[in-house]
């Protein structure tokens, strides 16, 4: 006798961890409802033989004896004796489930804020699932216990370092500092003991003459001033204590800064969007508090934000990759540019893209593979797919009804509590 053969499967379907887990408790959910289904029916047979159970048939005989109920009776033991064997295979499957979501990694929250020119408002979107954002809150200073001045003129660029965003009050010359350790809002609504989401902790002014743009390298923020055409530059060892540190352009930088908007850095090179002459700018800050001018190109229009890609890796032992691309948002003719930045020093533009879908963009941000792009006009914010860099597609816009002119956006990636 052979053996049986079983035949060559090539399955056409790939199920991860993460996928196994609900689909393996929905099976002992199965189980368990059929099994409760079974102990029902021994019941309504006690009760159908004791003559309670209404169903409007006559028993045969009419009379039951006492050694007919001790049969019924013996054969619902049997029935729940292997119910109950039962019960014991799936707390152990059901251990082993639990087992399993123990070795999986911890989940990371993922959010993006969203800073609303035109109603003093920062919004914040779970974006945990990159294509599909979903609302969280809106927050100004007047959220935060005992603060009555907030962010009332007119946020626009947005910068994030450690649990400390910075918010650039254009109209107000300032920045506003927000402790965003809780940033999805009250855990306990009601109760002031607790913090209630973001939390305004300070500001700063000094330098500053309409900032529109942040960028941050190691403990340095760079700050775009665009009604002086300078960059202000501050010590943030101490994030919610910034240390004014100086202020650069006009005679410090003949050329290179001319109404700045967005800045990107990387490496030694700080990426800087001029609105005023159509260009964008590359300095060398190898020493911080003096940037040099190496690259200045001008294949955009009414440059506004930056993104940088590949991003920085998030989690530790994440291999580091150089970002080869950077995308310039044009507000004038609504597009998004493309250079290759292979090498940092020497933007190249690429191609351009879109356009039809774009509404006077704003402020960029990049997680993973998605890109997001504020579109200031319509008040909505759209997402690219940018898997392949060079040619992005576009999956959809969101925040309608909710943003009310969008201008900078930052993301925040939470380690679990």
């Amino acid at each position: 006798m052979s053996f049986p053969n079983i035949p060559n499967i090539t399955p056409t379907i790939s199920v991860t961890v993460e996928q196994t887990i609900p689909l393996l408790l929905s099976s002992i959910a199965l189980e368990e409802l059929a099994l409760a289904h079974i102990i029902n029916a021994e019941a309504e047979k006690l009760q159908f033989v004791l003559g309670t159970l209404p169903t409007g048939t006559a028993l045969s005989p009419a009379v039951v004896s006492l050694a007919e109920l001790f049969a019924v009776d013996s054969s619902v033991q049997r029935t729940l004796r292997d119910v109950i064997k039962k019960e014991m295979l799936l707390e152990f499957k059901f251990e082993n489930v639990l087992d399993l979501i123990g070795t999986l990694p911890p989940v990371i929250s993922t959010f993006l804020f969203v800073s609303n020119r035109d109603d003093n408002t920062v919004a914040i979107f779970d974006i945990s699932t990159p294509p599909n954002p979903l609302f969280v809150t809106k927050f100004s200073s007047v959220d935060s216990p005992g603060v009555l001045n907030g962010p009332t003129g007119g946020p626009t660029g947005l910068a994030i370092t450690g649990t400390t965003l910075y918010v650039a009050n254009q109209f107000d010359n300032n920045v506003a500092i927000f402790d965003i350790s809780l940033p999805t809002g009250p855990i306990h609504p009601g109760d002031p003991i607790f913090p209630t989401g973001p939390i305004r902790v300070g500001q700063f002014s000094t330098g500053l003459s309409e900032p529109t743009g942040f960028a941050i390298t190691g403990n340095i923020l760079y700050i775009a001033n665009q009604l002086d055409s300078t960059l202000a530059i501050y010590d943030i060892s101490t994030p919610q204590d910034p240390l004014f540190i100086k202020k650069f352009g006009g005679l410090d930088i003949p050329v290179g800064l001319s109404k700045p908007s967005g800045l990107a850095i990387t490496g030694d090179i700080l990426y800087v969007s001029n609105s005023g002459d159509d260009t964008v700018a590359a300095f060398d800050i190898s020493s911080p508090g003096f940037p040099s001018l190496v690259k200045q190109v001008n294949d955009v229009s009414g440059p506004a934000g930056l993104a940088l890609y590949p991003i920085d890796p998030i989690l530790p032992g994440d291999p580091v990759v150089p970002p080869s691309s950077m995308y310039v948002s044009n507000f004038n003719n609504s597009t998004i540019d493309i250079f290759d930045i292979t090498l940092p020093t020497d933007p190249i533009h690429v191609g351009e893209f879109g356009a039809g879908d774009l509404s006077g963009p704003e402020g960029l941000a990049i997680t993973d593979t998605t890109l997001y792009a504020a579109n200031f006009n319509n008040s909505t914010v759209e997402i690219y797919n940018i898997i392949l860099p060079t040619s992005p597609v576009r999956v959809r816009e969101f925040g309608a009804g909710v943003l009310n002119g969008p201008f900078g956006l930052a993301i925040f990636p939470v380690d679990p509590v």
